[in-house]
Protein backbone atom coordinates (compact mmCIF):
# COMPACT_ATOMS: atom_id res chain seq x y z
CA UNK A 1 0.00 0.00 0.00
CA UNK A 2 1.40 3.58 -0.95
CA UNK A 3 1.12 6.04 1.48
CA UNK A 4 1.72 9.40 0.03
CA UNK A 5 2.67 12.66 1.60
CA UNK A 6 -0.73 14.12 1.08
CA UNK A 7 -2.12 11.44 2.70
CA UNK A 8 -0.08 11.71 6.05
CA UNK A 9 -0.24 15.44 6.40
CA UNK A 10 -4.73 14.90 6.03
CA UNK A 11 -4.36 11.93 8.37
CA UNK A 12 -2.37 14.31 10.78
CA UNK A 13 -4.36 17.19 10.33
CA UNK A 14 -7.77 15.39 11.18
CA UNK A 15 -6.48 13.25 14.25
CA UNK A 16 -8.33 14.10 17.32
CA UNK A 17 -6.36 15.40 20.20
CA UNK A 18 -6.63 14.74 23.80
CA UNK A 19 -5.96 17.91 25.76
CA UNK A 20 -5.94 17.08 29.63
CA UNK A 21 -7.38 20.38 31.65
CA UNK A 22 -3.98 20.78 33.42
CA UNK A 23 -2.38 21.41 29.72
CA UNK A 24 -4.72 23.66 28.86
CA UNK A 25 -3.54 27.55 27.97
CA UNK A 26 -3.75 30.02 30.83
CA UNK A 27 -5.30 32.94 29.62
CA UNK A 28 -3.75 36.28 28.62
CA UNK A 29 -1.70 37.92 26.31
CA UNK A 30 1.58 36.61 24.63
CA UNK A 31 4.60 38.23 23.10
CA UNK A 32 6.27 35.18 21.73
CA UNK A 33 5.21 31.98 20.60
CA UNK A 34 8.02 30.51 23.42
CA UNK A 35 5.80 32.26 25.85
CA UNK A 36 2.41 30.34 24.33
CA UNK A 37 4.67 26.85 24.07
CA UNK A 38 5.68 27.36 27.92
CA UNK A 39 2.41 28.00 29.14
CA UNK A 40 3.44 31.59 30.92
CA UNK A 41 1.63 34.72 29.70
CA UNK A 42 3.10 37.88 29.51
CA UNK A 43 0.18 39.61 30.75
CA UNK A 44 -2.61 37.08 32.38
CA UNK A 45 -6.24 38.11 32.34
CA UNK A 46 -9.57 38.13 30.38
CA UNK A 47 -8.93 39.72 27.05
CA UNK A 48 -11.64 41.24 25.25
CA UNK A 49 -11.92 40.34 21.63
CA UNK A 50 -9.96 41.81 18.66
CA UNK A 51 -11.13 45.31 17.32
CA UNK A 52 -10.07 45.98 13.87
CA UNK A 53 -10.21 49.57 14.65
CA UNK A 54 -8.11 49.41 17.80
CA UNK A 55 -5.00 49.30 17.66
CA UNK A 56 -4.52 47.40 20.91
CA UNK A 57 -5.28 44.24 22.89
CA UNK A 58 -7.25 44.94 25.88
CA UNK A 59 -6.36 41.93 29.10
CA UNK A 60 -8.09 42.46 32.43
CA UNK A 61 -6.55 40.73 35.52
CA UNK A 62 -8.99 38.67 37.35
CA UNK A 63 -7.78 39.58 40.72
CA UNK A 64 -6.48 43.13 40.74
CA UNK A 65 -9.23 44.19 37.85
CA UNK A 66 -6.59 45.96 36.34
CA UNK A 67 -7.10 47.16 32.13
CA UNK A 68 -4.13 46.43 30.70
CA UNK A 69 -3.50 47.81 26.60
CA UNK A 70 -1.45 46.11 24.70
CA UNK A 71 -0.34 47.70 21.05
CA UNK A 72 -1.16 44.86 18.94
CA UNK A 73 1.94 45.26 17.17
CA UNK A 74 3.74 43.86 20.50
CA UNK A 75 1.20 41.11 21.24
CA UNK A 76 2.39 37.95 19.43
CA UNK A 77 -0.90 36.05 20.16
CA UNK A 78 -3.32 35.19 22.90
CA UNK A 79 -5.81 32.77 24.80
CA UNK A 80 -9.20 33.60 25.79
CA UNK A 81 -10.56 32.14 29.21
CA UNK A 82 -12.66 29.22 27.46
CA UNK A 83 -8.44 28.10 26.46
CA UNK A 84 -9.09 29.16 22.95
CA UNK A 85 -5.55 30.14 21.63
CA UNK A 86 -4.38 33.01 18.83
CA UNK A 87 -2.00 34.27 16.81
CA UNK A 88 -2.22 37.46 15.48
CA UNK A 89 -0.62 38.31 11.90
CA UNK A 90 -1.19 41.39 10.45
CA UNK A 91 -3.69 42.53 13.38
CA UNK A 92 -5.55 39.68 12.43
CA UNK A 93 -6.36 37.20 15.19
CA UNK A 94 -5.67 33.20 13.51
CA UNK A 95 -7.20 30.66 15.67
CA UNK A 96 -4.97 28.15 16.72
CA UNK A 97 -6.62 24.40 16.27
CA UNK A 98 -3.73 22.28 16.37
CA UNK A 99 0.05 22.93 16.94
CA UNK A 100 3.19 20.72 17.10
CA UNK A 101 5.48 20.76 14.31
CA UNK A 102 2.87 21.31 11.92
CA UNK A 103 0.53 24.34 13.24
CA UNK A 104 -2.90 24.43 12.00
CA UNK A 105 -5.11 27.82 11.78
CA UNK A 106 -8.18 28.50 11.15
CA UNK A 107 -10.35 32.42 10.67
CA UNK A 108 -13.97 33.28 10.05
CA UNK A 109 -14.23 35.52 6.86
CA UNK A 110 -17.68 37.06 5.04
CA UNK A 111 -18.32 36.62 1.80
CA UNK A 112 -20.62 38.62 -0.12
CA UNK A 113 -22.21 36.79 -3.13
CA UNK A 114 -24.97 39.35 -5.14
CA UNK A 115 -27.67 39.74 -2.23
CA UNK A 116 -26.54 37.47 0.09
CA UNK A 117 -23.13 37.09 2.85
CA UNK A 118 -22.40 33.67 3.72
CA UNK A 119 -19.18 32.62 6.58
CA UNK A 120 -16.62 30.49 5.32
CA UNK A 121 -14.07 29.09 7.34
CA UNK A 122 -10.51 29.53 6.26
CA UNK A 123 -7.39 27.64 7.17
CA UNK A 124 -3.75 28.43 7.45
CA UNK A 125 -0.67 25.94 8.46
CA UNK A 126 2.71 26.99 9.52
CA UNK A 127 5.79 24.89 10.03
CA UNK A 128 6.24 25.85 14.11
CA UNK A 129 4.70 28.59 15.81
CA UNK A 130 6.59 31.27 13.95
CA UNK A 131 6.73 30.04 10.18
CA UNK A 132 4.88 31.87 7.84
CA UNK A 133 1.35 31.14 7.38
CA UNK A 134 0.14 29.72 4.25
CA UNK A 135 -3.25 28.67 3.00
CA UNK A 136 -4.27 25.15 3.41
CA UNK A 137 -5.28 23.68 0.87
CA UNK A 138 -5.10 20.62 -0.96
CA UNK A 139 -2.64 22.18 -3.78
CA UNK A 140 -0.50 23.83 -1.71
CA UNK A 141 -0.27 20.56 0.66
CA UNK A 142 0.81 18.97 -2.55
CA UNK A 143 3.15 21.46 -4.05
CA UNK A 144 4.83 22.30 -0.37
CA UNK A 145 5.36 18.51 0.19
CA UNK A 146 6.33 17.66 -3.50
CA UNK A 147 9.33 20.54 -3.13
CA UNK A 148 10.72 18.80 0.06
CA UNK A 149 10.43 15.46 -0.38
CA UNK A 150 13.14 13.95 -2.27
CA UNK A 151 11.95 11.37 -5.04
CA UNK A 152 11.01 7.87 -4.04
CA UNK A 153 13.25 5.35 -5.52
CA UNK A 154 12.10 3.22 -8.44
CA UNK A 155 9.79 -0.16 -7.97
CA UNK A 156 11.60 -3.07 -7.87
CA UNK A 157 10.99 -5.37 -11.03
CA UNK A 158 9.13 -8.64 -10.14
CA UNK A 159 11.08 -11.34 -11.73
CA UNK A 160 9.63 -14.86 -12.92
CA UNK A 161 11.62 -17.47 -10.67
CA UNK A 162 11.81 -20.35 -12.95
Amino acid sequence: MKITSFALASSFLLASVVVPAWAQPRPGAYFSSQQLASNEPAVTGTVSPVSKSAGYLEVVNASTYAVHRLPLAHVWGYTTAAGKAYRLVGRKPFAIERHDSLVVYSRQRTIQQSRSTHTVTEYFYSVGLDGNLLPLTRRGLRQRFAMESPTPPPAPLLSNPT
